[in-house]
C-alpha cells in the first residue's frame, strides 16, 4: 500500500488504537478477573485454566479463516464487524451466567480482542510503502504496551468500586462509543479500502497461504517467531509460583512488569528504525537472544532488581518482534496475501499462548523445578536461534502450480 504521506499518521494512529484496543482480549487482563470468576462459578485454578484453553483454542481456529479476509473485504466493513465483536465479547462477560457462557466469553475476547484487533491494526500498519513500514508497524504496536500500562489499573480500581460484572459493561461501551467511532473516522483518511487491488490485480509474484504451508522455510523460523508467545504467556500465568520459587512476593515480582512495557516501547521504536534500514529479515535473526538471557538470569541471578531486569529483557524480545516479524512476513512473501499469511501466523500464536500455560503447568505439577524450566527454555529458544540464522531470508518467486489461498 503506497499511502501518501499525509495519511501515514491516520495509518498508524488507526494501528495503534487497534492494537490499545486488542488489550481487552489479551491474557495479562483477562486474568485480573480470575478470582471474580472462581467465586461466582465455584471454580479451581485448574477449572478456569482448563476453560480459558478451550476459548482460546476456538479462536485460533477462527482467527485462520476471518483473519484472511482483511484481503478481500472493505476495510471500513471489516473493521466495524472486528470493533462490535468485541464490543459483544465485553458484554457477553458482564452477562455469563455458567461455566458455557464463560466458554463463549473467553473465545469472544480472545478472537475478536487478541486476535482480529491486533490483526486488523498491524496488518493494515505494514502495508505502507516500505520506506515506512518499520516505524508504521513498531508506532502501531506501541498500543499493546500502552495497554499494558493503562488496563491493570483501570481494572483492578473498577471491580473495587462498580464490581466485575459492570466494569464488562463499561468496558463494552468504551469499546462502541471510543473505538468503533474514532476507527471509523481515521479510515476516511486512509487511502485504503481494503480490497485485493481492485480484486483483479494480485500480484503473481506474491505467495498465497498454501504455498507458505508448503515452504520449508516457513516451517525452520516458525520455532523461534513463535517462541515468544508460548513461553511468555507460561510465564506470566504462572508468575506467581515463579515468584514464590525465587523468594518474591508477588506485587514485588509483578511490579517489573513496568520495566516490560518500557523496554517493549523502546526497543518497538529503535527497530521500526533498523527495519526501515536493513529490512526486517536481518534484525529479526538475534531477536530472540534478550529472552534468552532473560530465563538464565532468573534461573541463577539473586538480586533485589531482578524483576525489572528480567522483565526488561523480555519486554526488549517483544518490542524487537513486533515490526521485524511483520516486515519479514512481506518481505519473504509479498502483500497481496498478508493479511491471510498474518492470519495463519496469528493463529498459531494464539494457540501457544493456549499451550504454554498448560504445558507449563502440567510440569510444575509433575514436579520439575523452575530452573530446569527456565534453563530449558533458554536451550530451546538457542536451537531455535541457529536454525533462524541458517535460513535464507531473501524473497524467493513462489511455486506457480499451486493457486489456491
Amino acid at each position: 500500500m503506497h499511502l501518501p504521506a499525509k495519511t501515514l499518521t491516520a495509518t498508524i494512529a488507526f494501528g495503534f488504537l487497534m492494537t490499545l484496543s486488542s488489550g481487552f482480549g489479551q491474557t495479562f487482563f483477562i486474568s485480573l478477573f480470575n478470582a471474580q470468576f472462581r467465586e461466582a462459578f465455584t471454580l479451581s485454578h485448574g477449572e478456569i485454566g482448563g476453560l480459558y484453553f478451550v476459548g482460546t483454542l476456538l479462536s485460533a481456529v477462527a482467527v485462520i479463516w476471518l483473519g484472511k479476509l482483511i484481503d478481500q473485504t472493505n476495510l471500513r466493513l471489516y473493521t466495524a464487524l472486528v470493533t462490535i465483536g468485541l464490543a459483544l465479547a465485553c458484554l457477553i462477560m458482564s452477562k455469563v451466567n455458567s461455566s458455557t457462557t464463560l466458554i463463549l466469553g473467553f473465545f469472544m475476547l480472545r478472537l475478536f480482542g487478541q486476535g482480529l484487533s491486533g490483526h486488523t491494526g498491524i496488518t493494515t500498519a505494514s502495508r505502507v510503502d516500505a520506506r515506512y513500514r518499520g516505524r508504521s508497524v513498531s508506532l502501531s504496536g506501541l498500543g499493546f504496551s500502552t495497554a499494558e500500562i493503562i488496563l491493570p489499573f483501570t481494572a483492578i480500581f473498577l471491580i473495587s468500586s462498580l464490581g466485575w460484572r459492570q466494569s464488562w459493561q463499561l468496558y463494552a461501551l468504551v469499546q462502541v462509543l471510543g473505538v468503533v467511532f474514532i476507527a471509523q473516522l481515521l479510515l476516511t483518511k486512509v487511502d485504503f479500502t481494503g480490497k485485493r487491488a481492485a480484486s483483479t490485480k494480485i500480484d503473481p509474484d506474491s505467495w498465497n497461504r498454501v504455498q507458505v504451508m508448503r515452504d520449508g522455510r516457513f516451517w525452520k523460523i516458525a520455532p523461534a517467531l513463535f517462541t515468544p508467545p508460548i513461553v511468555s504467556t507460561a510465564l506470566f500465568f504462572h508468575q506467581e509460583s515463579l515468584a514464590s520459587s525465587k523468594g518474591y512476593i508477588l506485587s514485588h515480582w509483578a511490579s517489573g512488569i513496568a520495566a516490560y512495557s518500557i523496554a517493549a516501547v523502546l526497543s518497538s521504536l529503535v527497530t521500526g528504525l533498523l527495519v526501515d534500514r536493513y529490512t526486517g529479515a536481518k534484525v529479526v535473526r538475534l531477536y530472540l537472544l534478550p529472552f534468552a538471557i532473560a530465563v538464565l538470569v532468573a534461573a541463577y541471578v539473586k538480586i533485589p532488581g531482578l524483576p525489572f531486569v528480567y522483565y526488561a529483557l523480555v519486554g526488549t524480545t517483544v518490542g524487537i518482534g513486533t515490526p521485524s516479524v511483520s516486515a519479514l512476513w512481506l518481505e519473504l512473501y509479498g502483500a497481496s496475501h498478508i493479511g491471510a499469511i498474518r492470519a495463519l501466523t496469528h493463529a498459531c500464536m494464539v494457540f501457544g499462548t493456549a499451550l504454554g500455560p498448560a504445558v507449563f503447568g502440567y510440569l510444575l505439577d509433575a514436579g520439575v523445578a523452575w530452573n530446569t524450566l527456565l534453563v530449558s527454555s533458554a536451550v530451546w529458544m538457542t536451537v531455535a536461534s541457529i536454525l533462524l540464522v541458517a535460513t535464507n531470508l531473501t524473497y524467493i518467486p513462489p511455486p506457480k502450480s499451486q493457486q489456491l489461498s
